[in-house]
Order: structure tokens, then sequence, then C-alpha cells
């Protein structure tokens, strides 16, 4: 299941059947939230699945209310709290409520980072004993794998990320512009998807790097790995509420250096000094200090940053911890 218009197409290779509800990521309507649950119940109601698994909080609150009244096992995936923690007044009161009310029905939580499981526990979101730790999404350690670094070459700061200002775009459009005038022979790349929010990127402001020379925009990418094996240093100067992001998995698969902030989430790839470093969030400041001290640091040093992180990915982030997690749960475990 997924909303409507997002992931459906790409699935229809699948061995599965794909079923899509109503779903506005980033919207607070009642009106438009109650259409939502209902799309997600109908579907559920239709399919009556032995376990549901979700992802997100919209879709882990709503499939939670669904399986509740329709009786079906639910692992909710908690990878961070999303515009959720934005809400303010009866609409926080009323979400707080719901989503009370749903994860103590929960067959077991599973959490992306440790920030979130306690603060879910401490406000008595969770059932004594079911609930546990999961090393975020986990990554694909065939598909993201270490490549030599491209002598000669300009050195490539990649981000990708959805485009909201949360995720540090402004921040990294604004350091690359600063870095370059210093660094003439380095490249800032940028990947990601437009998004309908509030706080979305707007387009001209895209453009406008673009045109100038300071980014690439790369929109949309399919082949990641490529992109990544491709890049230098990863960068995500996030200040949103993340489970672990994604991008930094496979950058530290792929034996990257990486730069975030030290948030919930982030925090958990990066080993200050030893893979990559923090900078402070919404800075950027900090973000240029930081770009330019990987960039003052030598090939040898930088390598031995890469190797620190694919041993990371290696020992706590692999796919199959979290698939094999998955399997046991289908089964009850």
């Amino acid at each position: 299941m997924c909303p409507q218009d997002t992931a459906e197409k790409s699935l229809y290779d699948l061995p599965v059947r794909v079923n899509t509800f109503q779903m506005d990521n980033a919207g607070t309507n009642p009106f438009g939230e109650i259409r939502s649950l209902i799309s997600i119940f109908l579907v559920l109601k239709k399919e009556r699945p032995d376990v549901v698994f979700s992802f997100n909080p919209k879709t882990n609150l709503y499939g939670l209310l669904s399986c509740k009244f329709l009786g079906i096992r639910c692992v909710p995936n908690v990878s961070g709290v999303g515009n959720a923690s934005q809400l303010a007044g009866w609409k926080a009161l009323a979400y707080r409520t719901a989503l009370k009310f749903a994860f103590r029905s929960a067959n077991h939580v599973l959490f992306q980072n440790e920030s979130d499981l306690s603060e879910y526990r401490s406000v008595g979101l969770l059932s004594d004993g079911r609930y546990s730790r999961l090393p975020g999404s986990g990554v694909d350690l065939d598909r993201f794998r270490p490549s030599p670094r491209r002598t000669g070459e300009p050195f490539v700061f990649l981000m990708a990320c959805r485009l909201i200002s949360q995720k540090g775009v402004v921040e990294f459009l604004e350091a690359a512009e600063r870095v370059k005038e210093e660094f003439g022979n380095t490249e800032f790349w940028l990947a990601g998807v437009s998004d309908s929010s509030e706080r979305a990127i707007p387009e001209q402001l895209l453009r406008e790097f673009s045109d100038r020379g300071i980014i690439r925009f790369l929109g949309n990418v399919a082949d990641m790995a490529g992109v990544i094996g491709e890049a230098d240093c990863i960068v995500l100067p996030s200040w949103y509420p993340e489970g672990v992001p994604r991008i930094l998995l496979e950058g530290a698969a792929a034996g990257k250096p990486l730069i975030t902030t030290n948030r919930p989430g982030c925090q958990d790839v990066v080993k200050d000094g030893l893979n990559g470093y923090f900078v402070n969030a919404e800075s950027v400041v900090s973000l240029v200090e930081v770009m330019v001290k990987i960039l003052d640091t030598k090939p040898k040093a930088l390598a031995a940053m890469g190797v620190e992180s694919r041993r990371l990915a290696e020992e706590v982030f692999d796919e199959r911890i979290v698939i094999e997690r998955y399997l046991a749960l289908s089964l009850g475990d």
C-alpha cells in the first residue's frame, strides 16, 4: 500500500498486489485527514492481511487505528515524528490523544533511533516489552560499495533529500556558494524531489543556483548507488525530526566521509572526527568550516574516514538485520 500518485508505478513490475490510498503528506485539514483514515481503512478491510507493517507518522497512526477496529496485527516503524512535531493548539492535542490510543494497541513498535524510543516511552505510548530498536531501515551492502576516488576530478559534495527547508537545503546552497569562492575545483550536487508543504524549497531558488554554476541539480535520481559512487563526501545538514536518514546509510556503505548535524537519527551514523563531522543546525558558517576542513584533509586521511564509514555500515546497518527482524515479527515472534 502506498499513497496515490507516489510510488505505485515503481511497484507494478514486482510480484505483489498494489493498493493505493488518499494521503496528503503535509496536510493538516481535519476533513482531509479523516478521508485518509477512511481510505486506508477500506483497503485493509478489503485485503484483510494477517499483519500490517506501517511506516511514517501518518500511516503509522491511521494504520494502527484501522487495524485496531479490524482486528489485524499491526507493527509500526517510527522513523522520526515528521511534520507532526510542528502542530500546535487543538490539532496537537487531538494528534497526541489519537497517538496514545493507537500505539497502545500495537503488537510491536519498531524504532530507528533511541531518542524517539525514549520520547514515546516517557509519555506512555508503549506497552511493556512490545517495542525494540532497528538500525534504521538498513542498507544494501552489495549495492552500495566503496569505489576509488577519481583522480584529477573536482571534489564532489553530494546532498540528497526531500527538498524542504528543514533538511538544510538552503544552508547547503549558501555554503556551496561560499566554498566555491575559495576552492574552485569543487562541485556541489543536489538530488531530490519537490515537496508540497509550506517549507518546500522554491524551484526558482534551485534554478538560480544551478544557472549560476553553484550547484548541479540532479532532481529525482533512480541510480542512487551510481551517483553516490561518483561523490566524495555526503552532506545532510538536517534539522528535521529524522529516523535514520537513508542517504547517510548509503553514503556510509559506499565508504564516504559524512557531514551532518548532531540530531537524533543523524548522529547514529557519524562518529565525529572518525568517519565524518557534525555541524551546527541551521548554520551556514558551521557547514562552511567543516567543508573546508574536509577539503584540507589529506587523501590518505579521507580514505581512512571512508573505511570507518564502511565498517560502521557492515557492523551496524546491514539491511539483513532489518529483514530478519521483520520476518520474525511476521511470524509473531
